[in-house]
């Protein structure tokens, strides 16, 4: 009777929070749909790696040579950063590195969200998270690159989060991972008439990182950047 009372609690705390309220203003869409004129844009980078619970921290914000790899990549493109004041496109950064197997995915969940206090006003869970793509459809380019990617850095193994060592972590008993694992999550919000908003989000994981306790965030910083280029060169 204990079990399957747990069971009616879980079950009702998962449709309880599976059913948040969606903002009907905000149109989400994957990175890969923007194809809009270039112009000028704001642009925020943020650093994070995970505590010692498995939750996101901010290690750095604003970082200028994170920026750097954004600013080289989108000029010959035509974009045009602004320092402050409106533009036509805001853009944010959000890189993470991990021992991912220590990641506090949620409850009966993968998601990992990006803290709310480092994006500040317009934070959606939905969006801002390197992990599901909530938002962008059951199965979309985002989803099914980054699971490619995942393959790929495993090889013949079977991709399945069963196993203990497919987030990128440690098997059970160890305390070093394997490797560690940086990911990726742009945000493009396009100015436009309020109230209606729209949303351009692109997600992707890195290769294998060094095998480091606790894996701080500069363990990852190559693979993070080497990824971000890509992402930006190949979706925008």
């Amino acid at each position: 009777m204990q079990r399957k009372a747990l069971l009616i609690i879980l079950t009702t705390l998962v449709m309880l929070f599976g059913c948040a309220p969606r903002d009907p203003n905000l149109v989400v869409r994957g990175l890969g749909e923007f194809g809009r004129a270039a112009g000028d844009y704001t642009l925020r980078v943020n650093l994070y790696d995970l505590d010692e619970k498995g939750h996101p921290r901010l290690v750095s914000a604003a970082d200028p040579s994170l920026e750097g790899f954004v600013t080289r990549t989108l000029s010959p493109r035509g974009y045009v950063l602004r320092a402050s004041g409106p533009a036509r496109y805001n853009i944010d950064v959000h890189l993470l590195c991990g021992n991912m197997r220590t990641a506090d995915m949620g409850l009966m969940s993968e998601s990992l969200p990006v803290p709310p206090a480092a994006v500040g006003a317009g934070y959606d869970e939905h969006v801002y998270s390197w992990l599901p793509d909530r938002g962008l459809g059951a199965e979309n380019r985002e989803s099914s690159e980054l699971r490619s990617s995942m393959q790929k850095r495993q090889g013949p193994r079977t991709m399945g989060y069963s196993s203990q060592t497919d987030r990128g972590g440690a098997p059970l008993g160890q305390t070093t991972p394997d490797y560690c694992q940086g990911r990726v999550l742009v945000v493009v919000s396009a100015a436009g008439a309020a109230p209606k908003r729209e949303m351009y989000v692109g997600r992707a994981a890195t290769d294998d990182c060094k095998a480091v306790n606790s894996c701080p965030a500069d363990v990852c910083r190559s693979a993070l950047e080497q990824s971000l280029v890509e992402l930006l060169e190949h979706r925008f």
